[in-house]
């Protein structure tokens, strides 16, 4: 027994040694085996071992080194280890209203490949799942990916559950759905299942270096506003999964009746149905209709067209407050925009910026306000970068950005 248990010990410290190693080149990009070593606090001989397991499995590579050769690190002069990026991809997959978007993530995180689908917002999550299963047919059928795809994130824009349930998502009429279950009866495929702006906040953190900084709040906004809050690193969850709903933070007193059955919650002021309301006195336009009216309003605005004007000024004030709000709560280094909402919130920034720095409480550093780097694939591309961090990155069950 005391044999089989030392087995194991040695079979997890590798498994955590590899993780460790691969985490550090994605993130460092390639190193020398002496700077891994002391980077990683491992033994050159370790090291070695790790390098050459990973290598045959297809996911390091040696790269020639550069610089002068008096420059060179001792034992393995001129070489560096790198990932092998085409080694590895993951999936991921944003539901969304009326449209399915999809990323793929190589080993290195990195971009390599997005696409959309339309479908109809009333297609029961059994046929969603049907259209997700065709798509992950397609892309290992193709010889990039044929064999190497290592985990697919799905996301919707409701609330999840940890266990992969969608507990209530208003806007597609789903409600009490194991899509997690539905999705595990079409694919081996390792999956996670995520709130659409939880992922997007993971996404940005975990792929845009610029961000920089383990504090967060994300605001997706379209068809609804979602909501992400990453404090010190950590995703905040909640004590069933599901917090981060700040678009139902209070803004007004009156309004329309929102997605949630209340009044004055902040997504009712700021997703495409009111801007439409605002812009062209009714929310009733078709799905084509919607998806255009950010870039319309924004054109619009940019020459001066009341209505357009009369649009950003709402947006702007009822965003403003919100972020206000959130930022007394939670302290956020930055403050993250995103969704199909972009090009208006562009032309808000401007105003948003000094309307938060005097509404936080004194005393509270005023955030960076930003938008989203990732662009409008940002919850595929997030909900691939959780399937990255589950299998090949240093993990914990609360999507730690920290090692």
């Amino acid at each position: 027994e005391d044999i089989r248990s030392g087995m194991a010990d040695q079979r997890l410290a590798r498994h955590v040694n590899e993780r460790d190693l691969l985490t550090l080149l994605r993130r460092q990009g390639p190193l020398s085996r002496a700077e891994i070593s002391r980077r990683l606090g491992l033994t050159p001989a370790t090291i070695t071992r790790l390098v050459s397991d990973l290598a045959q499995r297809g996911l390091l590579t040696e790269i020639a080194s550069k610089g002068p050769a008096g420059a060179r690190e001792p034992g393995r002069p001129g070489t560096s280890v790198g990932l092998n990026e085409d080694g590895a991809f993951f999936l991921g997959v944003e539901i969304g209203v009326g449209i399915i978007r999809h990323a793929v993530l190589n080993l290195a995180a990195g971009l390599v490949d997005s696409s959309e689908v339309e479908i109809s917002r009333h297609d029961p999550p059994d046929q969603v799942v049907r259209t997700i299963s065709r798509e992950i047919v397609k892309l290992g059928r193709r010889k990039r990916y044929s064999g190497k795809i290592m985990g697919l994130g799905l996301t919707v824009p409701g609330l999840v559950r940890t266990d992969g349930y969608v507990v209530h998502l208003p806007i597609l009429g789903w409600k009490d759905t194991n899509l997690l279950g539905l999705i595990a009866g079409v694919t081996d495929l390792p999956c996670a299942v995520e709130n659409n702006a939880n992922a997007a906040a993971f996404g940005a953190m975990y792929c845009d270096a610029s961000l920089g900084s383990d504090s967060a709040i994300f605001l997706k906004l379209g068809t609804g506003c979602g909501g992400a809050v990453v404090l010190n690193g950590r995703l905040l969850r909640g004590a069933s999964g599901v917090a981060g709903e700040l678009g139902h933070v209070r803004v007004s007193e009156t309004g329309v009746p929102c997605s949630c059955g209340q009044v004055g919650c902040l997504e009712s002021w700021v997703n495409l149905a009111a801007v439409a309301r605002c812009y062209l006195g009714t929310d009733r336009i078709s799905d084509a209709e919607r998806a255009r009216l950010p870039e319309e309003v924004a054109r619009a605005a940019i020459a001066e067209e009341p209505a357009a004007l009369a649009a950003l000024d709402s947006l702007s004030r009822h965003l403003g407050l919100g972020i206000i709000s959130l930022v007394n709560v939670f302290n956020p280094a930055s403050v993250v925009l995103g969704g199909v909402m972009r090009p208006l919130i562009a032309q808000c920034l401007d105003t948003l910026r000094p309307m938060v720095a005097e509404g936080i409480v004194p005393g509270i550093p005023v955030p960076e306000l930003r938008l989203s780097a990732l662009g409008v694939y940002e919850s595929a591309i997030g909900a691939a970068s959780l399937a990255h961090h589950r299998t090949f990155d240093v993990v914990d069950a609360d999507y730690s950005l920290n090692t």
